[in-house]
């Protein structure tokens, strides 16, 4: 029986290969870093400016690319240059794009190139939000979120004391019971007129604008510094240039950095313009 047995192929002839989505969708996120134009990073609330979602049978896939163009660069030669580099990269894969959809979304400010350049790649990034002072309305979330949390914790009291867990009656019984029948009080107009104004100081910080309490560092565009911050510098730049009675304002105080044309190296060190007078 055992020379009725068929021989076994070759190692290399045995088994089979399977790309999984993810997989293909990592290949096919590689050709938008690669190609030139397209905004690859940087987007905001972790949605990203360009993506491509791919469906495959077998090894034919259909990719449709939704991206971001730099501006002033042309969004067919663009798409053209993203179709050839995504079917590239398929081919290398061992498969086949039978279609490559792209659509452009939207169009981003030529920033960051050199940023994108010392990391490896030609795509270009969505320069950093200005950053913003905390909301208005944050103390009163917080004063809300501490009462949800007394609250809980006093029900969940009441419902060990009613379980005979903990000793003691329930405290919301008690409040029921002295709620129950009252009548009108003298201090409750008062409470009446402080809740009324608790409540418009609450919508004017839910409303209110937040702050723009930074200001551009001159280093780079995304490098941005508190208005104290920029008088504390000012003033840390007067004591070491040797000049007395200098005044230092976030709004006088103007950061940019030296750089060494013929050495070819940054100093790095921040000049401050100041006002006052020398000894």
């Amino acid at each position: 029986m055992g020379s009725d047995r068929a021989p076994l192929a070759e190692p290399g002839e045995r088994g089979s290969l399977t790309v999984l989505d993810r997989a293909i969708e990592r290949i096919a996120d590689a050709s938008l870093t690669r190609t030139s134009g397209i905004v690859s990073g940087g987007g905001a609330f972790g949605r990203r400016p360009s993506r491509v979602k791919v469906t495959q049978e077998g090894r034919v896939v259909r990719a449709a690319a939704d991206c971001t163009v730099t501006w002033p660069r042309s969004a067919v030669v663009v798409a053209d240059e993203l179709r050839r580099d995504i079917a590239r990269g398929m081919a290398d894969s061992g498969l086949r794009a039978e279609s490559v959809d792209v659509r452009v979304g939207d169009f981003a400010a030529p920033r960051d190139r050199d940023l994108a350049a010392s990391a490896g790649s030609t795509a270009d990034l969505l320069p950093a939000p200005r950053p913003l002072a905390a909301p208005a309305a944050t103390p009163w979330a917080l004063l809300w979120t501490l009462a949800l949390l007394a609250g809980a914790a006093v029900l969940i009291r009441d419902a060990l004391a009613v379980w005979n867990v903990v000793p003691g009656e329930a405290w919301t019984a008690s409040a029921l019971d002295y709620l129950d029948g009252l009548g009108p009080q003298s201090w409750m107009v008062p409470a009446g007129i402080a809740a009324a104004v608790v409540g418009v100081l609450m919508i004017l910080a839910s409303l209110k604008w937040r702050g723009r309490r930074y200001r551009p560092s001159g280093i780079a565009d995304d490098v941005w510094i508190h208005r104290s911050d920029r008088a504390k510098l000012a003033a840390a730049a007067s004591d070491t240039s040797g000049t007395s009675g200098a005044s230092a304002t976030g709004s006088a105080a103007a950061t940019s950095t030296a750089t060494d044309a013929e050495n070819g190296t940054a100093t790095g060190a921040p000049t401050v313009e100041t006002k006052g007078a020398t000894s």
